[in-house]
């Protein structure tokens, strides 16, 4: 990564992270009505507090964070959770507890809340897609930002973690954890302090056990938020002097196109190892229809074992009658 730039758009220490919290905190309006879903992955300045990794790292406390929005909730109509800000901070307990109480929650084997698959071990399109080999679409410019400035929007984690599980690639998220820590020490700290950062989208939008979660596959719904394609002109500045009706699938452009803008990529498909566009343009493909039937159903079983247990914890006795 770039360390000058992290180090100008996100100084770390405490009174860093204090500084900006009591920036946020004086936004009321916009801290009374933030609602999670509302916020845009694609813009050029970020939409969020990009607090996270400043708790991720111990330089603010989360509960300082909590008693500070509800000293600004205090009298005043205000969104709630899972939306709310409030609610994003209970987000990450939920991941402190489920890291701290589930045995080897930060891997696949021997973890009872995670789909079993049968992933692929393909080190070429590994290292392609950490060191962004091929940046000529919205993936590589999620992995760009995330490169250069150390922090990409929640929506564009799961995105980037879809691309690299069961939306393309086929590659254990174990191996994508490895990119934001080295021991395995680390990892676990990662999974028991996850903030909703990165390692923990490669668990919750993958075949991890929240499967009810809407999942971020590939990045077409990002397209939609950034019509124009400004996000990735910035992150991948091969694709500055495409056309917009191009700027998403590069490839797909006119060779006549692609020259003028200086950027061949009419082979890219071939290079990519695309699961999910193989499944759509060969559904015959035996393999491809055994890994979906495989997810489909491990989801679905665990889906089945979680509402049962909810029900049986939220099921209110029946009162006597009198």
């Amino acid at each position: 990564m770039d360390s000058e730039a992290i180090e100008h758009l996100y100084p770390g220490g405490e009174g860093e992270a204090l500084c900006r919290l009591d920036q946020h905190m004086q936004r009321v309006a916009w801290v009374c009505n933030f609602k999670k879903p509302e916020t845009e992955p694609n813009t050029l300045t970020p939409s969020t507090t990009v607090l996270s990794p400043y708790m991720k790292f111990g330089c603010l406390s989360a509960r300082t964070f909590w008693w500070r929005l509800t000293d600004v909730y205090r009298g005043k109509q205000h969104s709630e959770p899972p939306v709310s800000l409030h609610g994003q901070l209970l987000w990450r307990e939920f991941f402190n507890m489920a890291g701290a109480g589930i045995p080897n929650f930060h891997r696949m084997e021997g973890n009872s809340v995670c789909v079993q698959v049968d992933w692929d071990t393909n080190e070429e399109h590994l290292v392609a897609w950490r060191e962004v080999r091929k940046p000529v679409e919205d993936s590589d410019a999620i992995m760009t930002q995330l490169r250069s400035e150390g922090w990409i929007h929640h929506l564009e984690r799961h995105a980037m973690a879809c691309f690299l599980t069961r939306g393309d690639l086929w590659i254990s998220w174990e191996e994508g954890m490895k990119l934001y820590s080295v021991t395995d020490e680390e990892r676990k700290a990662c999974d028991v302090g996850s903030d909703l950062h990165c390692v923990a989208q490669l668990h919750s939008g993958k075949e991890e056990y929240l499967t009810a979660m809407w999942p971020a596959g590939c990045t077409v719904s990002l397209w939609e938020e950034d019509k124009k394609g400004d996000y990735s002109r910035k992150y991948i500045p091969l694709l500055r002097k495409f056309p917009v009706e191009y700027i998403y699938e590069p490839w797909k452009a006119p060779l006549s196109i692609q020259e003028r803008a200086g950027c061949i990529v009419r082979d890219y498909p071939a290079n990519r190892g695309a699961r999910c566009h193989q499944q759509e343009e060969h559904p015959e493909d035996e393999g491809c229809v055994a890994r979906a039937r495989q997810r489909d159903t491990g989801c679905e079983n665990r889906c089945k074992a979680e509402s049962k247990l909810c029900g049986r914890q939220t099921k209110k006795p029946r009162r006597k009658p009198i």
